[in-house]
């Protein structure tokens, strides 16, 4: 699951990269090579949650997803360039959101079943 919410966010990073350096038109989508990486990942991102779910609880699995944004608010700021300004009232909110996710994660992954 680190493994696939990692690759979410790497493909969402992909994404944004991709859409923000061609016009929205159908051969651009096409041939857009961060979009197509993007689109890639996450595909692979699905197989690796299909196969968890093989093994995992699904209550369980599915808000682990919820650490994709962790890895997104992390990953913006080297590679979009994105503030995150600790001593604002928004970058505050974001870091509060950030841990309040990881806590829940944690207390949600000490109740799975072995």
């Amino acid at each position: 699951m680190f493994i696939f919410t990692f690759l979410g966010a790497t493909a969402q990073m992909l994404m944004k990269t991709g859409m923000t350096q061609h016009d929205p038109t159908l051969w651009n989508y096409a041939t857009n090579i961060p979009l197509i990486i993007g689109y890639g990942l996450y595909g692979l991102g699905a197989v690796l949650f299909t196969i968890a779910l093989r093994d995992g609880e699904l209550s369980v699995l599915y808000p682990v997803i919820s650490l994709t944004y962790v890895w997104v608010a992390i990953l913006s700021v080297p590679i979009l360039h994105e503030n995150f300004n600790i001593q604002s009232w928004k970058g505050a909110s974001k870091i509060l959101g950030i841990l309040t996710i990881v806590a829940g994660v944690g207390v949600l992954g000490r109740g799975q079943k072995k």
